[in-house]
């Protein structure tokens, strides 16, 4: 009997303490919310927009590229008066190497399709599909979908959307640094009427040691933290939220093309596959290594790069190097990105 009423007394203590600890439980979490709720009045941003990315790998990756777009348009803006304009042209542009562009075109062009809002909102109609037999529905079921097809993406209603601003983008990508390389083979020209222009430059070799110590002292490149507004599971990227180099139509107005190479398609696949995963906010680093690859810009852009220190070596005056990087790390580097969208690469 005393067995039984000190059991009794044990339960009813242990009943107290489960109920206290509820309670506790109940007023903390309580506080966290109305924290972040009183977070949003004050800054007027909606609870969705707080969503924040598991991972940033993706980001990391097309920064890569915008680098690439800001060395550009810093280049764009020097004054064709003295020689350190095609010295500091080819640091810039020369620091930059093939699997980085290629693949960092890719990882951007990922997040140019995934702030599409046809695309958002055919992914925010896949992920809410119930289970059909083995498929079980929701984000598994798109994941499952995505690895047993590749072009599963492109199958989607808002794929076309996307695809179209992808080309859009690379098109006029294209175009201004086109136009910029073209300018520097025109100034060369021009750059051997001027004493400055004619004269001569260290040998070739320790300008491109100068390159290679130039990339070494500026580190990596840095993703910025985008405004990632949530709707029904699905994530933006918000890339105007950055700032110009990241903004999809940074380049040069003009018509883009349909893709007409027979690669293209697989490259097309691995783009929207990650701008899928990075919409349902399920990417990681060995997704980026595995679905970021251009191999043929990756080999053109690497033919490109070679061929440009080739050309530099051999310089010994401004107006050559100022020909060397108009067509090798600017007109080049155009083509080989481009590829996919009607242009040609080697």
């Amino acid at each position: 009997m005393l067995r039984h009423r000190a059991t009794a007394k044990a339960c009813a203590r242990h009943s107290r303490f489960q109920k206290n600890g509820v309670r506790k439980n109940i007023a903390s979490r309580w506080a966290l919310a109305s924290a972040v709720f009183a977070a949003v009045a004050v800054t007027g941003v909606s609870a969705d927009t707080l969503a924040q990315p598991k991972d940033d790998a993706l980001e990391r990756a097309a920064a890569n590229y915008i680098r690439f777009r800001e060395d550009v348009a810093a280049i764009e803006a020097m004054a064709f008066d003295s020689a350190e304009v095609t010295r500091e042209a080819h640091r810039r542009l020369g620091a930059h190497n093939a699997g980085e562009i290629s693949s960092g075109w890719v990882a951007y062009a990922a997040l140019v399709a995934s702030d599409t809002p046809e695309f958002a909102a055919s992914i925010k109609k896949e992920i809410k599909k119930r289970r059909r037999g083995k498929n079980p529905g929701g984000q598994a079921g798109l994941m499952m979908n995505l690895a047993l097809d590749p072009s599963y993406a492109r199958k989607l209603n808002g794929a076309e959307t996307a695809i179209a601003s992808v080309l859009a983008m690379t098109a006029q990508d294209a175009a201004r640094v086109t136009a910029l390389g073209e300018a520097f083979k025109s100034q060369a020209y021009a750059m051997q009427k001027t004493s400055w222009g004619k004269a001569r430059v260290a040998n070739g070799q320790k300008r491109l040691a100068e390159v290679d110590t130039f990339r070494r002292s500026r580190g990596a490149a840095e993703a910025p933290a985008f405004a990632r507004p949530a709707k029904g599971g699905v994530v933006a990227p918000s890339l105007a939220s950055a700032n110009e180099f990241w903004a999809a139509d940074w380049g040069e107005q003009t018509s883009a093309s349909d893709m007409s190479e027979s690669n293209a398609q697989a490259v097309i696949d691995r783009v929207l596959n990650l701008a899928a995963r990075y919409s349902t906010d399920a990417m990681n680093s060995k997704l980026v290594e595995v679905y970021a690859r251009n191999d043929k810009s990756n080999r053109c852009l690497s033919m490109a790069k070679l061929t440009l220190d080739q050309c530099i070596a051999a310089t010994r005056t401004p107006y050559e190097e100022a020909f060397c990087l108009g067509e090798h790390a600017l007109n080049d580097v155009a083509s080989c990105v481009s590829w996919v969208n009607g242009a040609s690469a080697s």
